[in-house]
């Protein structure tokens, strides 16, 4: 059987030594196993403009300040305007069709460097702009409320650019400011899409999603990891988030389904096993129920779209 090929994904500790580097020389000492790492665009190797498709380990936070062309994460393609923050997830997909180069920051962080054991935010997922699937993963920041987060980035970069002192709890701390700022900004753009509050178990619910869609079909696999009936689980998603729980599981699949159809060169039925069904016919009439199209035909669609060829 024909080996298949992998999508691309750039590791954090690999991907920290593009930071802050010019000409290939490195202009700051970073050890690799330190949780966070703050560049900009311009001082960059190519790595971090690239127009193939690749995904990450690791979050992003991007501040765009010049830019001209398109941003395309999962298959939606988003135009670069200034003064925009694009906020990347862990495991999706993206690339850049630039018509002139960037500028701005770019956040680089694991999961663990939110972590704080006293804070109610524990997690990347309780942030409304990561690991949500068909919402916008950008916010464009107007005139009144730039100088605020310009100078959180500011303050940032100044700290982590101090290589003798450089504090992680600083840096932390930052880092929780300019993301509870941003997505109090980005629940006020999209209140249709959150609720005033959600109920630490549907985020609890959302993660557990996230993590484990692969191997956890079902809405019973997860409301019995969370020690509540399937019922309440149904009760307590559909209450804050309009949303079943199912429907949830199966975006996830199938938003994992495209990226690999559109990015690796498995067949249909290793994409299928891939995603644990085990009748890859079951797999293609899932896919076509959820999308409207097989397997076959979204592959062929979306690689002529964005001029993907295989490898």
């Amino acid at each position: 059987m024909k080996k298949q090929q992998e999508i691309p994904s750039h590791l954090y500790n690999e991907s920290i030594d593009t930071v802050k580097r010019v000409h290939g020389d490195q202009l700051l000492s970073l050890d690799s196993e330190f949780p966070f790492a703050m560049t900009r665009f311009e001082t960059m190797n190519g790595l971090a403009q690239v127009d193939t498709p690749h995904r990450h380990n690791y979050y992003e936070v991007l501040y765009v300040l010049e830019g001209e062309g398109t941003h395309v994460i999962d298959f939606e393609p988003h135009s670069i305007q200034p003064h925009t923050f694009y906020f990347l997830s862990t495991g999706q997909i993206h690339f850049w069709q630039l018509s002139k180069p960037l500028k701005g920051f770019a956040l680089l962080f694991p999961d663990e460097f939110l972590g704080f054991p006293s804070s109610k935010i524990l997690r990347a997922h309780d942030f409304s702009f990561f690991h949500q699937v068909g919402l916008a993963p950008h916010l464009l920041i107007g005139k009144e409320q730039r100088p605020v987060f310009s100078g959180l980035l500011e303050g940032l970069e100044l700290e982590f650019n101090n290589e003798v002192e450089r504090s992680l709890t600083v840096l932390r701390s930052y880092v929780h400011i300019l993301l509870t700022k941003l997505n109090r900004l980005y629940r006020a753009e999209h209140p249709e899409d959150h609720p005033a509050e959600t109920s630490s178990l549907v985020r609890q619910f959302e993660q557990l999603v996230s993590e484990h869609f692969l191997e956890d079909h079902s809405v019973q696999d997860h409301a019995k990891k969370m020690g509540i009936s399937p019922s309440h689980l149904r009760d307590l998603v559909k209450a804050d988030t309009g949303t079943s729980p199912g429907t949830m599981i199966r975006q996830k699949l199938i938003l994992e389904a495209k990226r690999l159809l559109a990015h690796s060169e498995g067949t249909v039925a290793e994409i299928g096993y891939q995603l644990n069904f085990e009748d890859s016919s079951y797999f293609g009439r899932f896919f076509k129920r959820e999308t409207g199209m097989s397997p076959t035909a979204f592959r062929q669609q979306i690689r002529e779209q964005y001029g993907i060829g295989s490898q």
